[in-house]
């Protein structure tokens, strides 16, 4: 589209050749001959760039750059001027004006302004969205931590008390075979909102730097051991092999919050699970990292498996809180089904936990070929609860 321009100027002789100039250039122009006949143009047509005399008999430049600041300041202002005037061009620079030129000028100069002006204009503009999606994407954010946060708090009582009902319930004797199922498949489902409300508390609580951390020496091979056998009947349902490569002797070694790095590996592997077809496999290994400049040693604790993989594009959103792989229309709750879904916090927990231990989770995958969630964490001096 062609950078439309609006000269206004008292002599003749300048509107037309500036006229001839740039519509030869392939600017469209009109033109004014004051100020009140240009702000009248102004009133009924945009314009990329406004260019106008300093002083004109009939409304002069700095009445111009007053009404394009306070009803189109998306539109550029360059102020012609005599030698004697450049201390009032600066001064319609100060009110906004983009730029000013000295009379007499030739008009491949004033052409050269007026492109950079236009250049700065476009950036202005480019900068206001960016500012603007920004500002979107931090209200979304702060809008996610405040659900968040809020629901966890607030399902925590009607499930506390679900749970009490359904243990009174439980006592009573001679219960009909029928409700005695029923009961169980209550259970099993308050227990399963149960885990997804504490998701979220201790999501929560590890955005806001609030959670507890105690650390002791603890042997991640114990760990990932019991955290496959908590997952190993889901997986086994479906066919799909677990295998965990032991180094032994000391090599699992490491000072950090058992219970946290736990949660992290329990998120991890169950993702893995409901990642990979029925008849897939998922390996573990660990394995020791040695230092590296300023960097401690690491301990590295990779989770392999033969999944549907993630696309490059999405190897950072699948940290995000609620982000989805899935389609959210096809969307379904399940601890291990293929594709099952939950609400899309778990990868994101795992990494606030294991960053509370300055460690990091870093991802290898390409769609349909599998993926390897990497887990580093710095085997440090034994830490001090906090």
């Amino acid at each position: 589209m062609n950078n439309r321009l609006l000269l206004i100027d008292d002599e003749l002789e300048i509107r037309e050749l500036a006229a001839d100039f740039f519509s030869d250039a392939g600017y469209l122009i009109d033109l004014a001959t004051c100020g009140n006949e240009g702000i009248a143009m102004m009133e009924k047509q945009d314009y990329n760039v406004v260019i106008t005399d300093l002083m004109m008999p009939d409304g002069n430049g700095e009445q111009v750059v007053s009404w394009v600041m306070q009803n189109k300041a998306y539109m550029g202002v360059i102020v012609m001027t005599g030698y004697g005037s450049v201390e009032s061009a600066v001064k319609l620079m100060k009110m906004g004006a983009a730029d000013y030129v000295l009379k007499p000028f030739m008009l491949d100069e004033l052409k050269v302004v007026i492109e950079r002006c236009i250049s700065n204009l476009e950036l202005k503009k480019e900068n206001r969205l960016l500012q603007e999606a920004y500002a979107k994407m931090y209200e979304v954010k702060n809008m996610k931590e405040k659900f968040l946060a809020l629901s966890s708090h607030e399902l925590k009582t009607p499930v506390t008390i679900l749970k009490a009902m359904l243990s009174f319930i439980e006592q009573k004797t001679g219960l009909e075979c029928g409700i005695s199922e029923q009961l169980t498949l209550m259970k099993k489902t308050i227990d399963n909102l149960t885990g997804t409300i504490t998701e979220m508390h201790q999501l929560a609580q590890s955005q806001e730097s609030m959670i507890p951390m105690y650390f002791q020496e603890v042997n991640l091979d114990d760990i990932i051991d019991e955290v496959i056998h908590d997952i190993h009947l889901l997986a086994a349902n479906r066919q799909l092999e677990i295998t965990f490569n032991r180094r032994g002797s000391k090599d699992g070694l490491i000072s950090v919050d058992a219970d946290k790095i736990r949660r992290a590996l329990f998120e991890l592997i169950q993702n893995a699970v409901k990642f990979t077809p029925d008849g897939g496999s998922i390996t573990v290994n660990i394995r020791r990292q040695s230092a590296m400049g300023n960097e401690p040693p690491k301990l590295l604790i990779d989770i392999t498996d033969t999944g549907i993989g993630i696309a490059a594009t999405d190897h950072e959103k699948v940290f995000e809180k609620f982000y989805k792989i899935q389609d959210v229309h096809t969307h379904h709750s399940s601890e291990s089904a293929f594709l099952g879904g939950g609400l899309g916090i778990g990868l994101s927990l795992a990494k606030n936990l294991v960053e509370t231990h300055e460690g990091s989770i870093s991802l290898t995958s390409d769609y349909d070929n599998g993926s390897t969630f990497t887990i580093s964490l710095p085997c440090r001096e034994a830490h001090t609860s906090r």
